[in-house]
């Protein structure tokens, strides 16, 4: 048996211990003696499967083989095509030395364009400021700026144009801030020299101010007004030409 044994184990590549008790259990389970098992084996034939022992360490188990992931449908990638970038300019040689300083050029000046602005600016404020005052106005209780002189008045302001009074007086009362209270505005129809500049107090509305006496020492020059060289008769008229200037008593016409 020990032959048999020694030839089975050769033939199995096992160890004899292992094959002696593959055999016994063998033939236990096929009811043939252990020799037969043994020759069996030891003359290449299908060798039985031996049974485990209990004594035998287990075999390790195989570990599972996992899954292999089910492959998605891959998401088509879109592409974005990016414009190539514009080929850049070559660049423009520079030039040679000498170089000269730059100029700044701006737009041209019209001086005519600021003159006549100028001048219609001009123009409008004179209108309005001057010219449309003189003018009577259409709306009710409009009044007139004329007023009834007398004889002796009227020969007074004879002399007050002759002595240039109106160019340092004004007889003219404008619809402004600047003339309030100077008496009634005057319009177109005025009788009274209007005068051309203001240097001394408006005398349109004189009368109402001052009294015969007080315009005669005005007119001889007592006060700070120069003295003229007048006659009795010229200085009488004079004086009644400004006592009779009140425009503020003047009605509607």
């Amino acid at each position: 048996m020990s032959d048999q044994l020694s030839a089975a184990a050769a033939a199995l590549g096992i160890p004899e211990s292992l094959v002696e008790r593959s055999a016994a259990a063998r033939a236990a389970e096929t009811g043939s003696s252990a020799d037969e098992i043994l020759t069996a084996w030891a003359g290449g034939e299908a060798a039985p499967t031996p049974t485990r022992l209990a004594d035998e360490a287990p075999e390790p188990e195989t570990a599972p083989v996992p899954e292999a992931p089910t492959e998605e449908p891959a998401t088509p990638e879109v592409v974005i095509e990016t414009p190539p970038p514009p080929a850049a300019k070559p660049a423009a040689p520079v030039p040679a030395g000498p170089y000269k300083p730059p100029v700044l050029v701006g737009a041209r000046d019209n001086p005519m364009i600021v003159l006549a602005a100028a001048v219609g600016l001009f123009a409008v404020i004179f209108l309005v400021g001057f010219v449309g005052p003189s003018f009577q106005g259409e709306a009710p209780g409009t009044r007139t700026s004329e007023i009834q002189y007398s004889a002796r008045a009227l020969d007074g302001r004879g002399v007050y144009a002759s002595l240039n009074c109106g160019s340092c007086h004004t007889q003219l009362v404008r619809p402004v801030i600047a003339d309030v209270g100077l008496g009634a505005v005057t319009v177109h129809d005025t009788n009274q020299v209007i005068g051309t500049r203001r240097f001394g107090p408006d005398l349109s509305n004189v009368g109402a101010r001052l009294s015969e006496s007080q315009l005669e020492a005005v007119v001889i020059g007592l006060g700070e007004h120069p003295a003229y060289v007048l006659s009795s008769e010229n200085v009488s008229a004079l004086v009644a030409y400004l006592a009779e200037s009140q425009t503020a008593e003047a009605t509607g016409g």
